[in-house]
């Protein structure tokens, strides 16, 4: 018996500080680390009262380059307004550290930047889950995360209409799980959250992967050389989900089955009330998104 609990302690031990995936709606687990550019150890919770913009990137990500000057540039007049805070985590390693050393020289990066070395193992990247980078969140003064992936053409207006509107902003909610099905099928469960009981426009996107091995590997016993995929140009499901009385709601789709696939992904986003008239034409509204996959 005394093995068998100092076995489990053992185990309590190795897991992570938190159990914790961030969602729109979810109040955002503390994370704290070492600042590269203070050198002293700082927390997101100390920030409470006040919005903040985290971002989790690397000097080696090229996506986190190109979107590195938006990022600052359009925070940069909210922060100076004293109504923004930059917090963020850089996923870079030991190996790559001059790099981050350079890109702060050359952008004159004075806000936190959390660094420990370790790359994709980076311990405030584990405890938030973080497994695709640049991983942006938005976070409202009272501590919850009123919005994720902001980046591009959309950070601009969306900081306007977050930070700028007349009174507060109210975060809907968005997360998903799924249910592997005996026929192939995949069944997502979406859980919504409306406080204002508004309707919330909802797209699914769902695709299948396929992975092509050579030809002179018939058991598939090395990696891949190429992947196809299905076409998903267009939203598989577009609709509108009703409140009515409650400010919660569940949506249920089943993404279809396919032969010889190697991953199942999905895709849910919704766009937040209010912003139908922001953006382009063609791509109106800001929205939250959820995601998630299935390796058979």
């Amino acid at each position: 018996m005394r093995t068998i609990i100092l076995t489990l302690v053992l185990l309590l031990l190795a897991l992570p500080a938190y159990a914790y995936t961030p969602h729109a709606g979810d109040r955002a687990a503390d994370l704290y680390g070492r600042d590269i550019n203070s050198n002293t150890v700082l927390h997101l919770e100390d920030l409470n009262g006040q919005w903040v913009f985290m971002d989790f990137w690397a000097s080696w990500c090229g996506p986190c380059m190109g979107e590195l000057p938006n990022m600052i540039e359009k925070t940069k007049p909210w922060i100076k307004s004293g109504e923004l805070a930059l917090f963020t985590v850089s996923l870079d390693a030991w190996t790559t550290v001059d790099d981050l050393h350079d890109v702060l020289k050359e952008h004159g990066i004075r806000y936190p930047v959390i660094f420990d070395g370790n790359g994709w193992q980076t311990v405030q990247a584990a405890e938030w889950n973080i497994h695709s980078i640049p991983a942006t969140f938005l976070v409202n003064p009272d501590g919850v995360i009123a919005a994720t992936n902001l980046r591009g053409e959309q950070l601009g207006p969306a900081l306007e209409f977050f930070l700028g509107g007349d009174k507060p902003y109210q975060p809907i909610g968005l997360r998903s799980s799924y249910t592997q099905n005996d026929d192939g099928t995949v069944t997502v469960r979406v859980e919504l959250g409306s406080p204002t009981h508004e309707s919330l426009k909802l797209k699914v996107d769902y695709w299948h992967t396929r992975y092509i091995y050579a030809e002179d590997d018939p058991e598939h016993e090395n990696r891949p050389v190429d992947a196809e995929y299905n076409d998903y140009e267009d939203p598989d499901i577009e609709t509108l989900v009703d409140f009515g009385e409650f400010a919660d709601a569940v949506y249920e789709f089943t993404v279809p089955a396919a032969e010889d696939v190697a991953r199942t992904s999905w895709s849910i986003s919704v766009m937040i009330p209010g912003t139908e008239d922001i953006g382009s034409e063609d791509d109106p509204g800001i929205w939250i998104n959820d995601s998630g996959r299935l390796s058979w």
